[in-house]
């Protein structure tokens, strides 16, 4: 084995354990134990990890019995070959998807890991021939966001139960796909994250409060779950009227205005005083809508939003729920590096992670 490749090894090795024992690293290479204390040695004086005794440690690390979450290297294109290569398929990089994206790079840049994205744009075919595509490249592992709310009974299932490597779905629920194949999950808990919402509507007074939601959106069930549970915690019977479906006409935003205006009605006239709308750019659509009409948000009509992309840019600045969409991204690839290192011979239980998101308190409810 060259030089380098067996350095490399180490590094690997590192990154996936956060120690190394460079005897027991020795007898499973079949080198011997002179060899490997003198790579260790080599990559020690070029500060990519720290010598301890009897091995080695990643750099400001401690040794830890499983993996590590900051091993020691990062990879730049030009720079060492990474330690490992992981495909991540996302229905869209333009809205709420970016976040999750910086936070698997963070976590890539922190492991050595190369992160090779596609982006499927809602297309099932697109995602299936990107799956297919990860598969002949060879990646070490997939983190994958499907285009629908559920993997049950599609195509990109029978895919992704076929693969040889570990595969982590990224903001989606694998709960009526657990018997196919070894997937593992990372999510915001986006019912949680409802619920939030409401609470705090419920907390400033509000006794009658709607939810606005996109018609066919993956978070769309939660989102609902979630309203309903906080309202019946409260000691509210269960008002399906509440739930206000919107539909955006392709190209028509005139069509999207008059939807919202019809909502506005309907809220007069069932004298409802707040509402959670998911996403912020139909948020920020009723407030424009309020403002035309001279209701006064929040005074008269408060609002909390359901993302947290641009809400803080309205005329009004909205409160709004915050997915921990960065985190999830972080956590979603440091499983799946853990999955890779677990492949060599340890064995773990698979996990489904749902991180709870956040309330930002703006003008939108604060008075």
């Amino acid at each position: 084995m060259l030089t380098e490749d067996r350095q490399q090894l180490i590094l690997r090795e590192l990154a996936l354990n956060g120690s190394l024992n460079a005897s027991e690293f020795a007898a499973k290479l079949g080198t011997s134990g002179m060899t490997v204390r003198r790579d260790l040695a080599v990559l020690a004086e070029q500060g990519l990890l720290e010598r301890v005794h009897g091995g080695a440690i990643p750099v400001g690390g401690k040794p830890s019995a499983g993996p590590a979450t900051q091993p020691s290297t990062s990879w730049r294109p030009g720079g060492r070959r990474p330690l490992a290569t992981i495909g991540m398929i996302v229905p869209s990089a333009s809205y709420y998807f970016p976040g999750v994206i910086r936070g698997a790079e963070a976590a890539a840049q922190e492991a050595g890991v190369r992160l090779v994205l596609g982006v499927t744009n809602y297309s099932d075919a697109e995602e299936r021939r990107q799956l297919r595509r990860l598969y002949e490249h060879g990646v070490d592992g997939i983190l994958i966001t499907p285009s629908g709310q559920s993997l049950a009974g599609t195509e990109t299932l029978e895919l992704l139960a076929e693969a040889e490597v570990p595969v982590v779905v990224v903001e989606r629920s694998i709960d009526d796909a657990l018997d196919h194949g070894r997937l593992e999950a990372v999510r915001s808990d986006h019912v949680r994250g409802s619920e939030i919402a409401v609470n705090h509507l419920l907390g400033l007074g509000h006794q009658k409060v709607a939810i606005c939601l996109r018609e066919n959106s993956p978070t769309a069930p939660q989102l609902i779950e979630g309203f309903h549970l906080a309202m019946q915690r409260a000691g509210h019977a269960r008002d399906d009227s509440m739930v206000r479906a919107m539909s955006r006409a392709q190209n028509d935003p005139q069509a999207h205005r008059e939807l919202v205006d019809r909502i506005l009605d309907w809220c007069a006239s069932a004298e409802v005083t707040a509402a959670v709308v998911h996403t912020d750019e139909d948020a920020l659509q009723f407030v424009s809508a309020c403002l035309e009409r001279q209701i006064r948000v929040p005074e008269d009509f408060a609002i909390v939003s359901y993302d947290d992309e641009i809400a803080a840019l309205g005329a009004v600045p909205l409160t709004a729920v915050a997915p921990p969409k960065y985190d999830v991204g972080h956590q979603a690839l440091v499983m799946c590096l853990s999955r890779i290192g677990a492949r060599r011979g340890s064995t773990s239980a698979l996990q489904r992670v749902n991180l709870s998101p956040a309330l930002e308190v703006r003008g939108s409810t604060q008075v």
